[in-house]
C-alpha cells in the first residue's frame, strides 16, 4: 500500500498544544465560576486536543 505523504503533522501538533495551553491557562486564571459552568466542556476540549497532540506526534515520528 502506498504511503500517504503530507499532512503537516508538526503544524497539527503545535495547534493541539496551543489549544491545551490556552484552556489550561484559562481554567487556572478563572477567579469565579458560575454555577452553570461546571467545566465539563473544557475538560472535553483538553482531552480531545491531548489525543490529537499524541496522534500528531506519533505520525510526526512515523511510528
Amino acid at each position: 500500500m502506498a504511503k500517504r505523504e503530507g499532512g503537516h503533522w508538526g503544524v497539527k501538533a503545535a495547534l493541539c498544544a496551543a489549544i491545551i495551553l490556552w484552556q489550561v491557562c484559562d481554567m487556572a486564571t478563572a477567579s469565579v465560576l458560575s454555577p452553570a459552568d461546571n467545566g465539563y466542556m473544557r475538560y472535553l476540549i483538553v482531552g480531545v486536543a491531548l489525543i490529537g497532540l499524541v496522534a500528531s506526534l506519533l505520525k510526526l515520528a512515523d511510528v
